[in-house]
């Protein structure tokens, strides 16, 4: 994507998608029971930067709310997206406000975050930014992305294991 000016300064934004073994008719719930426990500041909240050297030491734990939305760019049937805000509590690295949607992909669920920062440093950050910041946060939103889908794929396991042990008890 490009980057825009903003009252604040320049700004990116980026991209990203991962796909999930879950049902889309539950992906929001299970979406949510992740994003609580990264607001509750568990290990949901972390970044990383996955990243061979030397940026794969790079974790930062973030600050992380979040809100349900209607889905303002599905067209079909109605449906909610999540809105997310973290703050990095750092000057070094941006704050980031994004959205994650759920799209139906075949019989699974594809998870789409998007969303920017302000680069933070001024003039030295822009060129960072542009010259492998901008990498870096795009790796670290889909390492996000593909983290969530996980969830979902395990959450979806869990429930049709626990609900066919239960129909072969019957």
């Amino acid at each position: 994507m490009t980057n825009q000016r903003d009252v604040q300064g320049p700004r990116t934004e980026i991209s990203v998608s991962a796909l999930s073994q879950c049902s889309f008719s539950i992906a929001e719930e299970y979406a949510t029971e992740y994003l609580l426990r990264a607001e509750a500041g568990g290990p949901e909240a972390t970044i990383r930067v996955p990243w061979p050297r030397p940026f794969w030491f790079l974790r930062h734990h973030v600050a992380l709310s979040f809100g349900i939305h209607e889905d303002i760019l599905e067209s079909g049937r109605r449906h909610d997206e999540v809105r997310f805000h973290w703050k990095s509590g750092t000057r070094l690295l941006p704050d980031f406000r994004g959205t994650m949607r759920f799209r139906i992909e075949a019989r699974h669920t594809r998870v789409h975050v998007d969303g920017g920062y302000t680069i933070p440093l001024g003039p030295a950050g822009y060129c960072f930014d542009r010259v492998v910041g901008k990498r870096l946060a795009r790796a670290s939103l889909q390492e996000l992305a593909d983290r969530v889908a996980a969830y979902l794929t395990a959450r979806e396991s869990k429930w049709r294991a626990t609900h066919a042990a239960v129909g072969e008890a019957s």
